[in-house]
Order: C-alpha cells, then structure tokens, then sequence
C-alpha cells in the first residue's frame, strides 16, 4: 500500500509518551531514591558520631571530675608538702591513707587503670602503692615534659598506646605555681567499644589535634600512607567546617567519611564507610525500576492499544465515508493518512461551499426577483408576503415606481443596448432609493418597478419624499448615463398585497406621458387610471387553480374554477380596459400550458387578431364568453392532459417512490414532493394511493422500518443513531413504533440476528 495509518501513528504517538514519562519518572526515582539514601546512611552516621562523642566523652569528663575531687581531699593536699621519701611512720601512715583513697577512686570509676602523684617539688613520685624517688621514674628530659605541661589538665594517647592519659597540675586551685602533677591511665580498649566497627554503617576513629590517627582503621585493608591521606583531609575540612561528610578515592574504591571535631578535647571523631554497598543497593534499585518502567509501559501499549482504537473508530467511520462519497476515487491511497484525505476533502468541500454561496446569493437574488415579478402581477398570498418582506411587511404606507427610458434617439446608444442601460438604471434605482426599499427593483416590459415603504404618518410627507427621490433618479441617470426617463407614481396604499394594482397603476400612469413630454413624473392619482372608479387586479391565484386543475385533468374543477374567473372578471370591478387586459391574460396563461401551444393560437386567431377576438367576446354575454373559452381552450387542453394523465401519473408515482428511497431518511412530507414537482398535495396523494394501495406517509413509514432493520441487522449503529437518522423524534417514538410493527424492540430484534447468525 502505502501510506501510514492514522491509527498505527496515534498509537506510536501514545506508546512513545508513555516511554517517555515512564523513563522520566523511573530517572527522577532512581537518581531521587539513590541520594535520599545516601543521605539517610549520611545521616544516621552524624548521629552515630555525635552519640560516641557524647558517650566517650562524658566518661572521659566523669574521670576528670573524679580526679579533680581528689586532689581536693585534705589528705592529698597535705602530702603535696610533705618529703614522703623519707622512711618514718608519719610518711607511712600518710601513704597508706592516700593508697586508701586511690583504691576508693578505683572502685568508683571503674575505666581507671592506675593512677600516680609527682611531687616536682619534694621530687618523689607515689605509684602502685608505693612511693619512689622521682629520679629512679622519670629521666630528667622526661621531667622537663612534664613540667612544661601548657594547660592545668591535659589527654593524650599515641597510637601504639592502649591508653589515655590524663594529666592534671596540682594543687588545682593554683594558677601560677603548682607543685606536681596527677597522673591517671584510662584503658583506651575500653573507651573504643563505642567505636567498635559496624559493617553497614563503616568504622569510627579518631584523629588528634595534630592529624594523627589516635585509633587505627582496621575494617578496611588500608596501608599507612593511605591513613595519613584520610588524617590529613579530615584535617583541612575541619579547617573550614567543625562536622560534615566528604567523598574520597582511595585505592581504586570511594569512601564516604563523616566527621566531627571536640572543641573540648581538640581531636576529630570520623565515620568511614565504603559507597560499595550503597551503589550496589543503587543498582539493585535501578534494576527494581527498570523492571517495574517496563511493566507498566507493557500495561499502558495494552490499554493504549484498545483507547486508540476505540478512538480510532469515528475517525475510521469518517474516513470510509468521505471517501465513499468521493469523487476522487483514485486520490484515496495517495494521502498520507486518513486526516489528511479528511481534510483535502474538507478543504474542497467549503471550496465548493464557497462557489454554492456565491451561487446561491446569485439564485437568491433571482428568487427576490421572481417574487417581485409574482407580487406585482398579483400571484402571491399574503402569507408569503409576510415571510418575505419580514418586517418591512409592517411599514405605514408603500408605492409603486416604474421607471422608463424616454428615448435612445440622439443618445449614442441603439437598441441593441437597451439591456444593459435597463441594468445599469436598475442599479442606480436601488442604490439612490437604498432607504426606501422594500424589494430590489425588477426589469418588467422594458421598465424598472420598485416597491417602496416609509413611515410616514401623513401621507403628503410620504408623497413630496416620493417626488425628491423621482427628480434624484432622474438627475442620477441623466449624470452617468446621459439619458432622460421618466417615472410613474402609484397611489400610496397600505398593504403589500395591493402591490400589483399599484403596479397596474404606475404602469398605466408612465404610458400617459406622452402628453407630458420627457422626464415627466407622473402620479396616478392624476389620471382617470380605472374607467369604472375601482381598482380591481388580476386573479392570479384563481387562475393558478385553474391551471392545476387542467394539468391534473380534473374536468368539473377546471369548469367550476373557469366560471369564477369569469364571474369575477365581469362583476363590475373592473372597466374595460382591465377586463380585456385580464382576458388576455388569462388565454395567455391557457394556452402556455399546452404542449401546442403554437398551434392553438394560429388555430384561435387565425381569422382575426387577438385584440379583435377580446373586443368580441367582450360585445357577447358572459356565458357565450365562458363557453367559448372553455370549448376552444380549457377543453382541448383538457384532452391532451387525459391523454397524457395516465403516463404522467406512472411518472409521478415512480419520482415520488425514488424520493421516498432517496431522502428517508429527512424531513420528506408530500408537501415538499408536491412543491417539487408543482402539482396539488391532494392531488399526489390521491394518484398515490389508487397506484400503490396506501397512503404517501404509511409508505414512507413502512419503508424507513425496512431501513431501520436492515440498519439493525448490517451495522453496529446505536438505536439512537438509527432513530435519529430515520428521523423520528427521540429514541423512545422509534422504539415503539418498531415494537408495535415487528412484535419485539430493536434491541431484541438485533439480538435474534446475532443467535441466529451464531
């Protein structure tokens, strides 16, 4: 084939958005996941460094109280001035008291290992009981440590140690002078068991004021100079902040350390913990999304597969009808999808659109045109009227213009244009009376009629207005075209339907002027128009009922239609002049609708004009008249009408079947058949009836249920498609009509089709 589906690109579209918000959303989870996790590990290894912290060093602040209050005890203070290395039993029983208190300090805090007093100044030193010179203890370089301590109390502890050191300048209350110096040992393995190693959250160590390791990292197979690299990083962060964390690379691995520096104590507690673990639960993680991404994109193509395809459906249905109803049959596959076949078509559809509007504006106008012509020759009921002029229909007072050109002679013009200057005056008469127009103005036996209306509610201000605008016509003509016309003015009157007596009027009243020379404005009022004083018009209607009832070859209607004309004719409404004008008329009319036409008025006339035919049936009476007319005219077209009545009738029986099979499915009605084919309504439905046995509407009826179950049984339509399509009113109308037809409702209809075809 071809091209690509509408269907095939909706669903693509559908499956590559949700690929797109799923890897989106799975990328924000991972990433999201993955930092709140290292954050959490960051975290729980801040507090785990501030709780040894707190731990460690509240042990470390009970042994400072404990040793700061025995040196406070009388016996201590005491002995400091005292030369203990002398052997008498006051020295002995001053030892043996303090060896007494040091014990009872051992008891009462139990990570103390030992403790021992220099006395610098007595030079003796009590150590394990006993009391020693302080030259067999120390070595005077050592002595000189010692003395040079810089603050009252200090901690210390090397790495190779397993203890810390306590030191503390005695008496304690001195601040210039001190004459020794307390000395106690902390068991440092104790103290470490708060930092005991923990596989999941990494080793906590320490690292002195000077960068060195006071406790070696021994959970990670780490060489010293590697150590030295972490004291010294550990170092220069906590340079710029007192706790935090930082990322390190250390033999091809990457650590997380955390870190926290004792102002107190002057060293940093660090929390190392390798990021292995936590990139594989990173990994682990991604896999878990990944898997979960995938499932739900699998979900959705599902879902997405049956929603675009339901939403596919009308497209599709669109689709097929467009391109049924195409003229372009070969065009179909060159698109690149449905929408775009469905929107070239469209685009040709409001083209052609645009060519109906322009015709039909063309049409309409014609049809105005057709309406003025039946207006002013009297063939119009006022209910039309009314649904034509609309509200102009309302207005106080309307009158008739007919204008006509004078002559071409000495104008540059001949004959030949006399249509085109007919149009161009047509047109300078509407635009010069625009706000006076009740209808366009129509070109009438080579003259220009117009319908004018105002509101005036004196009659004389509306008859100056109509003389303004007749010298503003003549003036405009005279201007551009150069000719001179002339105008003839009806009597005012007050309803449109009088418009063509008024027409008869102006007529009869511009045919007066040549006893008034050229451009003359001419009221009709002003001549003695109607003989007899009244104004009858021409019974269009009744003719037109006539007419029809020869067409449809209904004898006694078209004698009795017949002599109500004539009766009306010759009642006394109209002079003489009208009445031979109206007979006229009248055979005129006859004598079109016969198919030999030509013929009959050669074999009518043939022996004397039709003027002196008229003057003669008018000298006889009304009876002889209406016989005459009836033998020579109606009956012979009477005739050919029954001759042709039983063909035709075939012919209008097999239209009428072809529009019940071609528009069912609208608002079809034998009004509208009728009005189409310009026949009677009775009249179809009569002829209807004695050829197919029922009535137009139970035909109709019967038909549309056939459609109705050939819809149900071929097509998947709702029964409120089928119903609106079938033009019933609402579901509920259709449903009972068909069950009332068919025994059972639509629904059951269709279910038994479908068992059946099971």
């Amino acid at each position: 084939m071809r091209r690509t589906s509408y269907f095939v690109k909706l669903l693509f579209f559908n499956i590559v958005l949700v690929i797109i918000a799923v890897s989106f959303l799975g990328y924000i989870a991972y990433y999201k996941t993955s930092g709140l996790m290292n954050e959490k590990i960051d975290k729980i290894n801040a507090q785990l460094l501030l709780q040894t912290q707190l731990q460690l060093e509240n042990s470390f602040q009970s042994v400072e109280s404990a040793i700061i209050q025995f040196t406070l005890l009388p016996s201590f203070t005491s002995i400091l001035n005292d030369n203990l290395t002398m052997n008498n039993y006051d020295n002995y029983v001053k030892v043996k008291n303090m060896v007494g208190e040091i014990s009872s300090l051992y008891s009462h805090s139990s990570i103390i290992n030992s403790l021992e007093i220099i006395n610098l100044e007595k030079g003796w030193v009590l150590r394990n009981g006993g009391v020693l010179p302080i030259t067999e203890v120390y070595t005077s370089e050592e002595l000189n440590q010692l003395s040079q301590v810089a603050s009252g109390s200090t901690w210390s502890k090397t790495t190779d140690s397993d203890f810390f050191h306590y030191t503390l300048k005695v008496p304690f209350s001195a601040f210039d002078r001190f004459q020794g110096i307390v000395r106690t040992k902390i068991s440092s393995i104790d103290s470490f068991r708060e930092l005991v190693a923990n596989n999941d959250l990494g080793q906590i160590t320490m690292i002195d004021d000077k960068g060195k390791v006071i406790r070696n990292i021994t959970q990670y197979a780490l060489r010293d100079q590697d150590v030295n690299q972490i004291a010294q990083m550990t170092q220069s962060q906590v340079k710029q902040v007192p706790q935090g964390n930082f990322l390190t690379r250390i033999n091809g691995s990457q650590y997380s350390f955390t870190f926290r520096h004792s102002e107190k104590y002057k060293w940093t507690y660090l929390s190392m913990v390798s990021t292995l673990e936590a990139e594989q639960n990173s990994r682990f993680i991604g896999l878990f999304i990944f898997i979960t991404g995938f499932v739900v994109i699998s979900v959705f193509f599902v879902f997405s597969f049956y929603g675009t395809r339901r939403l596919y459906s009308p497209i599709k249905r669109l689709y097929h009808m467009v391109a049924f109803n195409s003229s372009d049959k070969l065009n179909v596959q060159s698109q690149s999808n449905e929408m775009d076949y469905i929107n070239n078509r469209m685009h040709a559809f409001f083209q052609d659109s645009q060519r109906l509007r322009g015709q039909l504006h063309i049409q309409k106008n014609q049809l105005n045109d057709f309406f003025a012509y039946k207006l002013f020759q009297g063939e119009v009921r006022p209910q039309e009227i009314k649904s034509n002029l609309g509200p102009d229909a309302d207005w106080n007072h309307f009158c008739v213009l007919t204008v006509q050109i004078d002559t071409l002679t000495d104008t540059g013009y001949s004959d030949t244009d006399r249509d085109l200057l007919l149009f161009a005056v047509k047109n300078m008469l509407g635009e010069t009376a625009s706000e006076l127009l009740v209808l366009n103005p129509v070109i009438m036996n080579h003259m220009q009629v117009v319908l004018l209306g105002a509101e005036y509610q004196n009659i004389d201000d509306f008859k100056e207005e109509l003389y303004v605008l007749s010298r503003s016509i003549q003036q405009v003509v005279k201007l551009y075209l150069r000719l001179q016309v002339s105008i003839g003015i009806s009597r005012p009157f007050h309803q449109p339907i009088d418009a063509s007596t008024a027409y008869g009027e102006a007529t009869d009243a511009l045919k007066s002027r040549f006893t008034q020379g050229r451009e003359a404005i001419l009221y009709a009022s002003d001549f003695d128009v109607n003989e007899s004083g009244n104004t009858g018009k021409y019974p269009g209607f009744m003719v037109k009922e006539l007419i029809d009832a020869i067409k449809f070859a209904d004898v006694e209607q078209a004698k009795r239609t017949l002599h109500n004309i004539i009766a009306e004719m010759c009642s006394g409404n109209y002079g003489y002049r009208n009445c031979s004008m109206y007979i006229f008329l009248l055979l005129m009319d006859l004598i079109k609708i016969s198919h030999q036409s030509d013929e009959m008025f050669i074999s009518l006339f043939k022996e004397k004009s039709i003027f002196q035919k008229l003057d003669q049936l008018l000298l006889t009476s009304v009876q002889e008249m209406e016989t005459w007319i009836y033998d020579h005219v109606v009956e012979p077209i009477l005739k050919e009408m029954l001759a042709r009545s039983e063909s035709q009738q075939r012919n209008i029986i097999k239209t009428l079947i072809q529009n019940i099979h071609d528009e069912y499915d609208s608002e079809l009605t034998l009004e509208a058949c009728a009005s189409r084919l310009h026949y009677n309504p009775n009249y179809l439905g009569q002829i209807f009836r004695k050829e197919m046995g029922s009535s137009f509407s139970d035909y109709l009826s019967h038909y549309r249920l056939n459609m109705a179950r050939k819809l149900l049984a071929e097509t998947d339509d709702q029964i409120q498609e089928i119903a609106e399509k079938l033009r019933f009113s609402n579901s509920q109308n259709f449903i009972r009509y068909f069950k009332k037809m068919e025994g059972i409702t639509p629904k059951q209809y269709r279910d038994n089709l479908v068992k059946h075809n099971e």
